[in-house]
């Protein structure tokens, strides 16, 4: 799915009502995902239905996460079978649940990619789906701290940093003293 998301593939020629769809649909498949994760980070945290509701009446949930919560599921709504995150049957072991809807849909197009989405909630595995702090890559996190997609966007991200540039000139200081000291050897 990362990968999709970084290049999602050109529809055929001869298909000129999806030409812009791949935009559309990379867009559409970002939100979807950025509301999965913040729904589920929130959801996570408790036990059971009855936890959550106790600490919605206290106050103590992110505030927002009934409207994110909505909105991912009005966006799960378009398909012909309609996913949608049932609060009640998802401590249950039933993360997502599907009803038929009555309409053909116009978002048949992405049924695969959030089919993708739909799994990585019911493998608990959401919140591994990750931007690159670096280059904004969607990528894969194989660890719990991982913020960048590979080792030279990791290099890249903290040359930028004011601890990083001081260390480089220290450094680069005394490379020249070393090598002035050795010429007039």
């Amino acid at each position: 799915m990362a990968n999709w998301l970084n290049d999602p593939p050109m529809p055929a020629k001869n298909a000129r009502w999806l030409n812009a769809l791949p935009l559309a649909a990379k867009n559409y498949l970002e939100e979807l995902l950025t509301d999965a994760q913040a729904v589920f980070r929130t959801v996570a945290t408790y036990k059971n239905f009855h936890e959550l509701m106790i600490a919605h009446k206290d106050g103590k949930l992110e505030s927002g996460f009934w409207k994110i919560h909505q909105r991912l599921n009005e966006k799960l709504a378009r398909f012909i079978h309609a996913p949608h995150i049932d609060l009640h049957q998802f401590y249950d072991g039933d993360r997502v649940s599907w009803s038929l809807a009555t309409d053909e849909s116009p978002m048949a197009f992405l049924a695969v990619q959030v089919r993708w989405v739909l799994q990585l909630i019911d493998q608990g595995a959401i919140q591994n789906i990750r931007r690159c702090q670096q280059c904004t890559k969607w990528y894969f996190a194989r660890f719990s701290h991982q913020e960048f997609c590979s080792n030279s966007c990791r290099g890249k991200h903290f040359a930028k940093t004011d601890d990083f540039k001081q260390k480089r000139r220290d450094y680069m200081r005394g490379y020249y003293r070393r090598k002035k000291s050795e010429n007039f050897k």
